[in-house]
């Protein structure tokens, strides 16, 4: 015994006889038995509600349009028949066979199998109304009702996905349905959303249709935004650019706008005036990005930009020159002086082009041509030439680099000056100081001894090579090398003077 007890089989066998006796225990007293009456012996009734009504059919060319779902059965037979049919009631089934039948209303009994045979099966209602229709297929547009939309907001066209429904059914009922719709609730709703919504179908009065399509839903995007309208943008172009073309056509893109604000605000707003547009700048044919203002009172424009196309035609302009003109420098070191190598006196002739009315109405005093030396130290460098004067005049030389030389501008003292202030070795009064600058040019005349006057007369050839431009220079800017020259001078002077006096 403890052998069966440890094989497998025996154990599930064991275990389903005690659940049937269980089964029985429990069972035996919910059945309508006569008093006294003995299960397994005495005969009883059991009623199955709802049970499911299965009909069969040529479902590929014919669509079941009517036919109940559920019917009642009652079995009488036996008790333990009748518990043994509760085991077994997965395999028991009630049934329309119309594999056979076109189609049409059909008025067919109910049948029923799997049922154990030892039972009477009594089947309420045994006869059934079904109708057959000709398959039929039909796609509907899905249609989006908004209700309840908030005062001031502006909901978009709904974008639906999928944007179709399909209907399979019998002829006469496909023809029936007029539309597809989703009702979306706008309540509260103040931005774009996104929900699923139910399909349901309408006829033609507006009724809806107990037909389920394919999907039975979808999916329902609501954009929602502010009031706005639409409105043209413009611009006011002058008949001839700063360099003398003349306009020809002027192309916005895009040439619309969308202006966003409350409603009393938008009935004001006829258009958008683009301005701040610099058309001195515009030579032969132009593509510019504009912004586009935002409207007062608005909440916002979209685009916020657009692009703007400008062709020209060439038109008589008008060119005039100013000989001349001086550059004014601005930045330059303390200390440092400038020089233009490539122009005469820091000078050049400025050239100006525009309309002729223009260009002749513009004085010297209009323009300014500048050349900024921040941040340069002392050698060679380049530097950009900035000239400005009035609207719609164009500076050719505009940005042109300069070559520049900055030196040191410090020069050394005239030293011989403090030392005309000492007393003379003599003791003379030092009130001929002057002198020694004078008269050193006339007495060379006299006795030809002065080598720094470039007016003797017939100077020697021998002499003229050994002169040279420094004594020229050094009778302006007295150096330290000739103050011996200049001490031996105002000595000569003073004995000249001596021998004068006697």
């Amino acid at each position: 015994m403890d052998k069966l007890f440890n094989k497998g089989w025996f154990i599930k066998l064991i275990s389903i006889l005690i659940a049937v006796m269980l089964f029985l225990m429990v069972n035996v007293g919910n059945q309508p038995n006569q008093a006294g009456g003995i299960p397994g012996i005495t005969d009883g009734s059991r009623v199955l509600e709802d049970v499911p009504l299965n009909v069969y059919y040529d479902e590929e060319n014919y669509v079941l349009t009517e036919a109940p779902e559920t019917v009642q059965v009652t079995m009488r037979g036996p008790q333990n028949v009748l518990t043994l049919s509760q085991i077994t009631s997965g395999q028991q089934e009630v049934y329309v066979d119309l594999e056979e039948m076109e189609a049409g209303s059909h008025y067919e009994r109910v049948q029923h199998r799997g049922f154990p045979s030892d039972l009477n099966i009594s089947i309420a209602p045994m006869t059934v109304s079904l109708t057959l229709e000709e398959r039929a297929t039909a796609s509907f547009p899905v249609e989006v009702n908004l209700e309840n939309v908030e005062e001031g907001m502006d909901a978009g066209q709904p974008v639906v996905e999928p944007s179709s429904v399909t209907v399979t059914s019998g002829g006469e009922t496909v023809e029936e349905i007029d539309s597809a719709q989703v009702t979306i609730d706008m309540s509260g709703r103040t931005e774009g959303f996104t929900e699923t919504a139910d399909v349901v179908l309408y006829d033609e009065s507006g009724n809806a249709l107990d037909i389920v399509p394919d999907p039975g839903e979808v999916e329902v995007r609501v954009p929602l935004d502010s009031p706005h309208t639409e409105v043209p943008l413009q611009v006011n172009p002058p008949d001839e650019t700063g360099s003398g073309r003349v306009i020809s056509s002027v192309t916005l893109i895009p040439d619309t706008a969308a202006v966003y604000g409350a409603p009393d605000v938008l009935d004001g707003i006829s258009s958008i005036e683009i301005e701040d547009i610099n058309w001195s700048d515009m030579d032969g044919d132009t593509t510019v990005e504009l912004e586009v203002p935002v409207p007062e009172g608005a909440d916002r424009v979209e685009p916020g930009s657009v692009t703007m196309e400008v062709n020209t035609e060439n038109g008589e302009a008008s060119q005039r020159e100013f000989s001349g003109f001086s550059i004014e420098v601005q930045g330059l070191a303390s200390g440092l002086n400038a020089e233009f190598p490539t122009l005469e006196n820091n000078q050049f002739t400025l050239e100006l082009q525009g309309e002729e009315e223009v260009v002749e109405s513009v004085s010297r005093s209009d323009i300014r041509a500048v050349v900024n030396l921040s941040g340069l130290s002392a050698g060679e460098h380049q530097a950009a030439l900035q000239i400005t004067g009035p609207s719609g005049i164009q500076f050719p030389q505009n940005g042109t680099e300069l070559p520049v030389e900055l030196t040191d501008g410090t020069r050394p003292s005239e030293e011989p000056e403090e030392e005309d202030d000492e007393e003379p070795e003599n003791g003379q009064e030092p009130e001929n100081d002057q002198e020694p600058e004078n008269e050193p040019a006339e007495e060379p005349q006299q006795n030809g001894e002065d080598e720094n006057n470039e007016e003797l007369p017939e100077p020697d050839p021998q002499e003229e090579q050994e002169n040279n431009e420094e004594p020229e220079e050094n009778m302006d800017e007295p150096d330290e090398e000739n103050e011996n020259e200049l001490e031996d001078q105002n000595n000569l002077d003073e004995d000249n003077n001596n021998e004068e006096s006697a």
